[in-house]
């Protein structure tokens, strides 16, 4: 459960996402901000460099519009996916836990269900990509700088529980590695020196997973999407210009679609018949932008 947001906080946010996309939040004091929580736990959505407020300025607008469904179609064909409604999406959505066997949840930016296809959206602005837990050094606790996996996939013992396993995460339970080989091509039962997935790639795998997952058991196709601002100063997009966003599946395609944050705008102004939105809401992504560029450059 999220904290209880104050009428305060509520205002900066509110202030920090496009007016249009307002609506898209049924419950501003419980809905699941991003915090710090490495401080106060505090929200972080009023800050102008805010991943989550720039995915809710653009696809809460998209669900809020009158044209969503036709929105929808078109980025799900960007996708290689078929459109076709009815189309419901939502934001901060959070995985069943039984899909993977998550102990916690993955919990995406924003997920588009349609009659087809399924979109599985990760929002970046400044922020790379998460990367494995298990191979971070704990931060707390009696087993503080311990790490639970050495970086690579090969037998090893978890020097916290004493389990077992190629993988830390497979040996709690968790079943990214039932899905990979079936998305990437890769052995299961093969030793990997680093493992592919110990850092970046790791949070653009487990929404690989999560896509794949959904559409075997809604027999659905589905989509890994990176949401991000097309700007060279920003880490996603250096990775997405490099084409190296998202380990390649077994079919040499990436499992991760880029999709810029300018291209998903510029489309959903191309199949909205309210075109006056959406140009305002690209001067406002713009100017967002501009502002995370000049505070890098400081």
């Amino acid at each position: 459960m999220s904290e209880m947001m104050s009428d305060a906080e509520i205002s900066g946010i509110k202030a920090n996402l496009f007016p249009e996309s307002h609506g898209a939040i049924s419950d501003w004091h419980s809905f699941p901000w991003h915090r710090d929580r490495r401080g106060a736990n505090r929200a972080q959505t009023h800050k102008p460099q805010s991943s989550q407020a720039l995915a809710i300025d653009v696809f809460g607008t998209i669900k809020m519009s009158e044209d969503c469904g036709e929105i929808l179609d078109a980025i799900a064909s960007a996708c290689g996916l078929p459109g076709g409604g009815p189309w419901s999406i939502e934001l901060e959505w959070s995985a069943p836990k039984e899909l993977v066997g998550e102990l916690t949840s993955t919990q995406v930016d924003a997920i588009a269900v349609g009659g087809r296809s399924i979109v599985v959206i990760e929002a970046k602005f400044t922020e790379p990509g998460g990367r494995c837990s298990q191979t971070k050094p704990l931060g707390a606790g009696t087993n503080r700088g311990v790490r639970q996996c050495n970086g690579n996939y090969a037998i090893q013992t978890n020097p916290i529980n004493g389990k077992r396993d190629r993988c830390a995460l497979t040996a709690k339970g968790i079943r990214y590695w039932e899905s990979i080989p079936a998305i990437f091509g890769i052995d299961a039962n093969a030793d990997l020196t680093p493992c592919p997935f110990a850092l970046e790639e790791f949070q653009w795998m487990r929404n690989a997973v999560i896509a794949h997952r959904l559409a075997n058991t809604q027999g659905k196709l589905a989509a890994a999407v990176a949401a991000f601002p097309d700007s060279i100063e920003f880490p996603t997009a250096k990775k997405v210009r490099a084409r190296t966003l998202g380990y390649p599946t077994e079919s040499g395609a990436f499992s991760v679609t880029p999709l810029s944050y300018q291209s998903i705008v510029a489309l959903a102004g191309s199949c909205s018949r309210n075109p006056e939105i959406w140009e305002r809401l690209a001067d406002w992504v713009m100017k967002k932008i501009e502002f995370a560029r000049r505070s890098s450059a400081e």
